[in-house]
């Protein structure tokens, strides 16, 4: 084995105990010179898929003896959030609305300082990989600005145009870095895999592995216009497509639809306008959701963009 590990903490405020937070990072380095890419999951605590995906990336990166540079991972960004399971942190702040932080404020908000600090004190290249939940799936990018760095992920289309201000790739990639949000899975797709060979597909791209890029040749481009099914009242969400058709292409017509369930009556419909359109969020059926909660989306690509290294 010639990729050498390092484990090591940062801190952040402190519990109730008198024990610090701490933000846990993963320094893999290769026998030969070469830049540092960093990934970091474990953003939302409800998506735990992308933290264990990065765990099996470092068992697949200490195994190899050909990595350039340098990796950095921070599998299990928000313990804040991870220790009671939800997306929101027990602060009442979302970790991905936050950033750049601050270094005294929130707990959130001093999460955010201290990560993203790390991250540009260390590198010029940020992976934030995110996934569905045990009853929500996901299969998209977003893209900062790097189509090529969104393109080498391969796997998953890409979305442009659609950052959300205090997102910790916006503010990476504000700072002067390049960085793409990933999310994969969730559902009835609870295998890692594609987690674990899209990180790898990236450090073929930046050069730090050998050999072709895994998954498709191509991958599709959206810009901006993505249809998103937020429901406007409480009810019991049934969807036409289960978890596992995320990814894919579906037909014109009825794509979810919300039953109020003291009534038994249709109160809203998701639909599809025409054939081709990209399910990209189902969630498992049927499922009771509250207004604002994420029901489904969809969204029709302009074109496609060739994976690197294929």
């Amino acid at each position: 084995m010639t990729t050498s590990r390092r484990d090591y903490s940062i801190q952040v405020s402190r519990r109730a105990d008198g024990e610090p937070w701490r933000l846990h990072f993963v320094e893999l380095v290769g026998k030969t010179p070469g830049p540092t890419t960093a990934f970091v999951a474990g953003v939302f605590g409800d998506k735990p898929l992308g933290t264990l995906a990065l765990w099996g990336l470092v068992e697949r990166l200490q195994e190899t003896s050909d990595l350039r540079g340098q990796v950095l991972l921070c599998p299990a960004a928000n313990p804040f959030a991870l220790e009671v399971g939800t997306r929101v942190s027990p602060d009442h702040l979302y970790l991905n609305r936050v950033f750049p932080g601050t270094e005294k404020g929130f707990l959130t908000q001093q999460i955010a300082h201290a990560l993203i600090t790390e991250l540009r004190n260390s590198t010029d290249c940020l992976i934030d990989l995110h996934s569905g939940t045990p009853d929500m799936a996901l299969w998209y990018s977003y893209d900062y600005g790097d189509e090529a760095l969104s393109a080498s992920f391969g796997y998953t289309p890409i979305i442009k145009n659609m950052a959300q201000p205090g997102q910790l790739s916006l503010a990476f990639s504000d700072s002067g870095g390049k960085s793409v949000l990933v999310e994969f899975g969730g559902g009835a797709l609870s295998d890692i895999s594609v987690g674990i060979e899209g990180c790898l597909n990236v450090l073929r791209y930046r050069e730090q592995l050998g050999g072709s890029a895994s998954g498709p040749g191509k991958v599709a481009v959206i810009d901006g216009d993505v249809a998103m099914y937020l429901p406007s009242e409480t009810g019991a969400m049934v969807s036409t497509y289960p978890t596992t058709k995320v990814g894919q292409q579906i037909s014109k017509g009825r794509v979810a639809w919300l039953v109020n369930p003291g009534t038994g009556k249709i109160v809203e419909e998701f639909t599809a306008d025409k054939d081709g359109a990209l399910l990209l969020l189902a969630r498992s059926s049927p499922s009771m959701l509250k207004p604002g909660d994420f029901g489904a989306a969809l969204a029709y690509p302009q074109y496609e963009i060739s994976v690197p290294n294929t």
